[in-house]
């Protein structure tokens, strides 16, 4: 049984570039569309200046294997989209934030989350993107090596 930190944070709004992948492991069509968009844009990625936060998108479901998934790296206001990618502003807001390191234990993450979210008489916000995956190291590593946070979009009342 997970026993998990839950932090409360903000996230300010963020410039993002996006990418989206679909299929049966769809994160990894999203990942390397960022990661090419960075090379040609001769953008360190890693250089500590860039967040990556992804989500679901479409959600999985029982009647289908394929699914979808946005990736998003954090940019400054003047990069430009690159064919297939989108630039867009996103709200920010208040979060239940959890950390975890290896990307096998990501699903009973998520459970917990959601699980301590109902346990604390905490509300859900669905009105943005309430599932938020922020990947901290270079995906390079074996993702049994990975940290991330995982975040939940709350409601501030």
């Amino acid at each position: 049984m997970l026993d998990l930190d839950v932090e409360m944070v903000e996230l300010e709004p963020m410039h993002v570039v996006s990418a989206r992948g679909y299929g049966t492991e769809p994160e990894y069509e999203a990942w390397d569309s960022i990661l090419e968009f960075a090379e040609e844009r001769r953008i360190d990625p890693w250089d500590k200046t860039h967040r990556f936060f992804g989500f679901n998108n479409p959600d999985p479901s029982p009647e289908r294997a394929a699914y979808g998934y946005e990736q998003w790296m954090t940019v400054d206001d003047a990069v430009s989209p690159a064919i297939g990618l989108e630039v867009k502003d996103t709200p920010g807001g208040r979060y239940a934030r959890v950390h975890i390191h290896g990307l096998d234990m990501i699903g009973d993450a998520w459970q917990y989350l959601v699980d301590w979210c109902d346990n604390h008489s905490v509300a859900i916000d669905t009105s943005r993107e309430p599932c938020l995956e922020e990947v901290l190291n270079p995906i390079d590593l074996p993702e049994k090596d990975w940290d991330i946070d995982l975040y939940l979009a709350i409601s501030d009342n």
